[in-house]
């Protein structure tokens, strides 16, 4: 079979190899795949944002579940915004995943944004009430920021904000929220999948919004096969190094 790669944009991409990793940098809170950080030389610094920007039909969640995964494993606080679907069912992808955040409960949180949305009780301590009005996601999340000590906080859909609440809405939101996690020393990831926004959305997103962007995409046959990475910008990084190929696994 003939397998080629799906770009989204035009740049070279390369294929991340998903491992955790066995050391945290000393001025980083998020923690990334090995590759990966060769490219960032090392984690990702406090005070940054970082957008997993996917193709439609890849799965690119994996990318925000592994670094939220590898900074709890190497000691850091990790909050995770629960839009698109309930904190019980992403506990069972992380477990699906191979990825066991049992031993971490107590340095890991859920912001629930789902049930609330279809009218189910949460257990989550952080819910957001209201989740298809921003302004009060909005006041939530950077109340939220304010609260807790850095942290790595992962938006587990952007796109599903985004979906709910508007295109310029959210995106006045996430200015505010990357401006408040810069000054409490927070990580913020996003998961964002490019469906058919306005151009002057995806340009935003690509190009303003975060300090990093990195595009996922898939490797594909008659199916997406599995996914690959290329890292578009990163604003800490002073020469981006040629992407390489490599194959995409998970442990």
């Amino acid at each position: 079979m003939v397998m080629s790669l799906m770009r989204l944009l035009p740049f070279t991409t390369s294929i991340s190899s998903v491992y955790p990793l066995d050391q945290v940098e000393e001025n980083s809170t998020a923690e990334i795949s090995t590759e990966m950080r060769e490219f960032f030389r090392g984690g990702i610094p406090r005070g940054k944002s970082i957008v997993y920007y996917t193709q439609p039909g890849v799965e690119g969640e994996v990318f925000g579940m592994q670094t939220a995964y590898n900074t709890l494993k190497n000691g850091g606080i990790c909050v995770f915004i629960a839009s698109s679907t309930s904190p019980g069912n992403i506990k069972n992808q992380f477990r699906e995943s191979g990825w066991d955040v049992d031993p971490f409960k107590n340095r890991f949180f859920f912001v629930d944004a789902y049930n609330p949305l279809i009218g189910a009780p949460s257990k989550e301590k952080y819910v957001i009430t209201n989740p298809e009005n921003i302004y009060e996601f909005s006041k939530e999340i950077k109340n939220l920021l304010k609260e807790i000590p850095a942290s790595t906080v992962v938006f587990g859909s952007l796109s599903t904000i985004m979906d709910l609440c508007g295109e310029r809405e959210t995106i006045e939101a996430v200015k505010s929220w990357n401006i408040a996690g810069a000054l409490q020393g927070h990580v913020l990831v996003y998961n964002f999948t490019a469906w058919p926004y306005s151009q002057e959305t995806l340009s935003l997103i690509r190009k303003d919004l975060f300090n990093a962007v990195i595009c996922i995409g898939g490797i594909t046959g008659n199916t997406i096969l599995g996914q690959c990475f290329g890292v578009l910008k990163s604003d800490w990084v002073s020469k981006q190094r040629n992407p390489c190929l490599s194959r995409c696994h998970e442990p």
